[in-house]
């Protein structure tokens, strides 16, 4: 009878240490959930105010400002970050028992110049007309989803003069766009812009394959006093072999021009 006794309690301690690894094996081959991340804005002009947060215990959140991927040996996120410096902020994840998350980014870009107004010579898209005329002047980032508002969607060249009250130094103009190949929206071919007499054509390279959807900016110098400049964002008129949609033109989506 104790023989009996005592093999039924190695059984049950054998049968609990089986499924407590077994535990472990299960959430060590689970992936943490990406962190929640809130900027109070995307475009600095003295400090932006970023919280990340995940709703998991003995969770340890680490974070990078140059567009590294982070790791255990980056900086560790204790409480809200005032960010001072334009640059890519990712987040990610960490626990004992779980694989680390996929990182969060967000970009930070510096508060360029208030253009005064904004003269279209091409139209965009009936359904994809943002705020109006002067959504990509606005010094507000859109999110990435396409429909989201803050988005000019254009199936042709997007062709725009930019006016200033009087004349300023203007030494780059960043073009903010969206790269989403899955929803047909592809980089700008290239993009050419007129200062007085002077043309200055900055080509883009072209995607050589499926990427992650993301908002992308090409910076072009100018390094010229103006009070107005006319620019042209052409679409990709012939999407890659690669694409479902190869041969056909591609939508260009811009959601800011931004003057340093």
């Amino acid at each position: 009878m104790r023989l009996i006794s005592l093999c039924f309690m190695l059984f049950l301690l054998s049968s609990c240490k089986h499924e407590t690894q077994t535990n472990f094996l299960q959430k060590s081959s689970i992936s943490l959930a990406q962190p929640r991340v809130i900027a109070n804005k995307t475009f600095i002009d003295s400090f932006v105010t970023i919280k990340a947060g995940l709703k998991v215990e003995d969770v340890d959140i680490y974070f990078t400002s140059n567009g590294d991927e982070p790791s255990l040996i980056s900086q560790k996120y204790s409480q809200p970050i005032q960010a001072s410096k334009p640059g890519v902020y990712k987040f990610k994840a960490f626990h004992r028992d779980w694989k680390p998350s996929e990182s969060t980014a967000i970009t930070l870009l510096k508060k360029g110049l208030s253009a005064n107004s904004i003269l279209w010579h091409t139209n965009a898209s009936e359904k994809y007309k943002g705020q109006g005329t002067i959504t990509v002047i606005n010094q507000t980032k859109a999110s990435l989803n396409f429909t989201d508002r803050e988005w000019v969607g254009f199936d042709t060249t997007a062709i725009a003069t930019i006016q200033f009250n009087k004349k300023v130094f203007i030494k780059s103009l960043t073009v903010s766009y969206l790269s989403d190949p899955a929803s047909w929206i592809f980089p700008p071919e290239n993009i050419e812009i007129f200062v007085d007499n002077d043309k200055k054509v900055n080509p883009v390279t072209p995607l050589k394959g499926f990427v992650d959807k993301n908002n992308e900016t090409i910076s072009i110098p100018i390094e010229a006093e103006i009070k107005s400049l006319k620019i042209e964002v052409k679409n990709l008129q012939s999407i890659p072999e690669w694409h479902e949609g190869k041969g056909q033109k591609a939508w260009l989506f811009i959601d800011e021009l931004i003057f340093n």
